[in-house]
């Protein structure tokens, strides 16, 4: 029995780690479309908000699974810093699993607000609370630019060489934060395929499957952008950036 657990403390704590990052960011989206005074702020509510939430999951999770909470770092950590690609579709299952869980958990805090806001054609405006949305082009654009920025900065962040070491969790969510005021429309930025995809099949159960036809068939957007963004900053950190880094003290210990 102890084996079974130590095998699966890993995906436990990616599926509990997602669950905190969905709950609190899509708290805060759903407070955002519920709450009118919040117009004027959305944006800055909406980055600050998921920053924490990246920060707390990655808290949560980090001491046991490395604190990935997203397919985007997963893949890149398998792509280009020696995660084992054995762990890869348990990760993303388990991530993909506690944002779905975290959208119930959500829903049931939010639902009879959400269940007011005005209906018309097409799908129901209290799906935004969990879905991203937007044009596909600008959209993949922005999703793998901010995906390449967060990405990124995780690996530098996380490198043993890193003063930031220390404080990884906040300065991650920090970065994600940034990259979110820089790139994303208040509710058109995943940067994590498991944060679309779980909330998005939760509501399709919830208001309708037309939310995978929302904007053009946009749910592939999220889905494959952030990995590709992510894969990119990746390899420009391991192998431009870090490497580079290497090199040089190698010179001057040299010299």
């Amino acid at each position: 029995m102890a084996s079974i657990r130590n095998v699966a403390a890993p995906y436990w704590a990616e599926f509990i780690g997602t669950l905190v990052l969905t709950v609190v960011g899509l708290g805060v989206t759903a407070q955002n479309l519920t709450n009118a005074t919040t117009s004027k702020t959305e944006a800055l509510n909406s980055s600050l908000g998921w920053g924490l939430a990246v920060t707390l999951g990655i808290w949560t999770s980090e001491h046991v699974s490395g604190g990935h909470i997203n397919p985007a770092v997963t893949i890149a950590r398998a792509l280009f810093s020696g995660f084992p690609a054995t762990r890869v579709a348990g990760y993303v299952a388990s991530q993909t699993l506690g944002a779905f869980a975290g959208a119930l958990l959500v829903w049931a805090n939010f639902g009879a607000a959400l269940g007011d806001l005005p209906s018309g054609q097409g799908v129901h405006p209290a799906a935004h609370a969990f879905i991203t949305s937007g044009s596909t082009c600008a959209g993949f654009v922005g999703e793998a630019t901010a995906a390449f920025v967060f990405v990124l900065a995780v690996f530098a962040i996380t490198d043993n060489a890193s003063t930031a070491k220390n404080i990884a969790p906040l300065a991650v969510g920090l970065a994600f934060t940034a990259a979110s005021l820089a790139v994303s429309s208040p509710l058109g930025l995943a940067v994590n395929p498991a944060r679309d995809l779980g909330p998005r099949v939760f509501a399709a159960l919830a208001y309708g499957f037309d939310v995978f036809a929302e904007g053009s068939f946009y749910f592939w957007v999220p889905l494959v952008a952030p990995v590709v963004g992510g894969a990119a900053g990746a390899f420009v950190y391991e192998w431009l950036v870090r490497r580079d880094a290497e090199y040089h003290a190698l010179e001057e210990g040299a010299a």
